[in-house]
C-alpha cells in the first residue's frame, strides 16, 4: 500500500506522519507495514468509501477523527510502536503435508497456496525432475518478489512449476518469467495491490517456443496446449507462493478478472510479415525471450471488408484507450496491412496521431478532464485554445504489436496495457 510506504519514508526523515485508510484496507495496511519493517506506524480508519460520489462526505469523515489525527501526530511512540525490522517468515516444514491427491489439494487450497484449481502435488521426486530442466543450482536466489518481498530461489520456481502442471523443459522460460515479475520495472506489488483488478500475462519469442511445443497459431490464447496453459497458470501461482499474494490482504481487486488465472502464448513468427516482437526490442532473432505484460482486459474485434479494412478500424476501437495498448493481430490481418506497405511503426504513428482530442472535447468530457488534471497536467492546459489537439498517448511506444493466430479471419485483440506498454522482456537463454 503506497500510503504506508510514503508514511514510513516521511517518518524516516524525523517528521511525524499518520496514514488515513478506510475499512477494506485495514489488513492490507498492516501487511504493508510489516513488510517494510515498521509494524507500529499509526493508522486512522475512516468509513469507506471516500472517492468519486462519496467525496462530498469525506470532509465530515475526516473531521470526525480530527482529534485522533492530532493525537497520532503528537503523542510519543510507545516502546512497541518504536520497534522496527522486517519480521522473519516462520520456517515451513519441507514436507508440507501427506495424504491422498484430494487431501493434498484441500490442504493447498485451505492454506491459500493454490489458485483454486487442482494442483499436481510437488513431491521431492517431481521437483527434482523439474530442476533437471535448468543448469542452475536449486538454491540460487533470483531476488525478492512483491507484494511481500519473499525470497525466490530456483527450487521454489520448480515447486510451483510442478503444481501448475509444467514439464521440466519449460524451466528456462519459467525462471525468466519469475525474473520479470521480480524486476522493479514490472511494479508487481503496485499492480497486485491495486483495486483495479490487473492481470499479468506473457508472450514467448525465439526458438524456445518451438522447442517446448508452444502454440502460436489457432486458439493461441485459449485452452488446449499444455505449454501455453501451464506456463500461463504458473504466473498466478508465482504471485501467490513466491510473492505472497492473498485476496483481501494485499490483492485488493474489487471485482477481479478472469485473466488473473494467467495465460501465455508464443508469437507466430513464421507467419508474421514483420520482425518478431523481441527483435523489435533489441534481441537477436535466434535468442529466446519471455515478456510479461499487465492489463485490465481486452477487446476482440475484426476487420470488416470495405472502407473499414484499414488502420481507421483499429483507431476507432482504441479511441477509449487513455494509456498504452498491445494489439495481438492474426497473421492474416498483419499480411493484409503489410501488403499495403504498412509497418509496425506506421501503426504506432497512425494511432498516436489518431488518438487525440481537441481541448474543446477535453473540457466537455468530465472523465477525461479529471483524469488529466488528476495526473498532474498543468492548470494552464485549461487556457489553451479550443482547437488545440491533446495527445492521448505519451509516445509511439505506447502502442505495441504482436502477431498470433491461425489465419482463419483478419481478427485482432486490443489489450489495454500499463506503461511501459512494451512490458518487461527477459532472456530465456541465460536460464538454460
Amino acid at each position: 500500500m503506497w500510503c504506508i510506504h510514503m508514511q514510513i519514508e516521511i517518518e524516516k526523515r524525523g517528521i511525524p506522519a499518520v496514514s488515513i485508510i478506510t475499512n477494506p484496507f485495514i489488513r492490507d495496511a498492516k501487511a504493508s507495514a510489516d513488510m517494510f519493517g515498521y509494524p507500529g506506524v499509526r493508522r486512522i480508519v475512516i468509513p469507506h468509501p471516500v472517492a468519486e460520489a462519496a467525496q462530498k462526505d469525506t470532509p465530515a469523515k475526516i473531521e470526525a477523527v480530527y482529534d485522533d489525527i492530532i493525537k497520532a501526530l503528537t503523542v510519543p511512540l510507545t516502546e512497541e510502536e518504536s520497534r522496527t525490522g522486517v519480521q522473519k517468515a516462520i520456517p515451513r516444514e519441507r514436507i508440507a503435508c501427506r495424504g491422498t491427491l484430494e487431501q493434498v489439494n484441500r490442504f493447498f487450497i485451505e492454506k491459500g497456496m493454490s489458485d483454486g484449481l487442482p494442483i499436481i502435488p510437488p513431491t521431492e521426486e517431481r521437483v527434482e525432475r523439474m530442476l533437471a530442466g535448468t543448469s542452475h543450482s536449486p538454491d540460487e536466489v533470483l531476488g525478492r518478489m512483491d507484494p511481500e518481498q519473499w525470497e525466490v530461489t530456483v527450487e521454489k520456481v520448480a515447486v510451483n512449476a510442478v503444481m501448475a502442471g509444467c514439464l521440466p523443459e519449460y524451466m528456462p522460460v519459467l525462471l525468466a518469467l519469475a525474473e520479470a515479475l521480480i524486476d522493479p520495472v514490472t511494479e508487481t506489488g503496485t499492480f497486485v495491490r491495486s483495486t483495479s483488478s490487473f492481470a499479468f500475462w506473457s508472450v514467448v519469442n525465439g526458438p524456445v517456443a518451438k522447442e517446448i511445443g508452444m502454440n502460436a497459431k489457432n486458439n493461441a490464447l485459449g485452452p488446449g496446449n499444455q505449454a501455453n496453459a501451464t506456463i500461463g497458470r504458473a504466473i498466478r501461482l508465482f504471485l501467490i507462493n513466491l510473492g505472497g499474494t492473498e485476496p483481501g490482504i494485499n490483492d485488493m481487486s474489487t471485482v477481479g478478472n478472469a485473466l488473473k488465472y494467467g495465460f501465455s502464448f508464443a508469437e507466430n513468427e513464421d507467419e508474421s510479415p514483420w520482425e518478431p516482437y523481441h527483435v523489435t526490442h533489441g534481441f537477436k532473432k535466434e535468442e529466446s525471450t519471455v515478456t510479461v505484460f499487465k492489463s485490465w482486459g481486452f477487446r476482440p474485434t475484426a476487420m470488416i471488408p470495405g472502407e473499414w479494412a484499414s488502420l481507421a478500424n483499429i483507431a476507432w476501437n482504441a479511441k477509449m484507450t487513455r494509456g498504452g495498448m498491445v494489439i495481438i493481430m492474426d497473421p492474416l490481418l498483419a499480411k493484409q496491412l503489410a501488403g499495403q506497405g504498412i509497418t509496425k511503426r506506421d501503426i504506432q504513428e497512425y494511432l498516436y496521431l489518431s488518438l487525440q482530442m481537441s481541448v474543446r472535447e477535453w473540457k466537455e468530457s468530465t472523465q477525461s478532464l479529471n483524469a488529466f488534471v488528476g495526473s498532474g497536467v498543468p492548470a494552464w492546459y485549461k487556457e489553451l485554445a479550443d482547437d488545440v489537439m491533446l495527445p492521448s498517448l505519451t509516445g509511439l511506444d505506447d502502442v505495441q504489436v504482436i502477431v498470433a493466430g491461425g489465419q482463419n479471419n483478419p481478427y485482432y485483440q486490443l489489450f489495454d496495457s500499463v506503461l511501459p506498454a512494451k512490458g518487461t522482456i527477459v532472456s530465456v537463454d541465460k536460464w538454460r
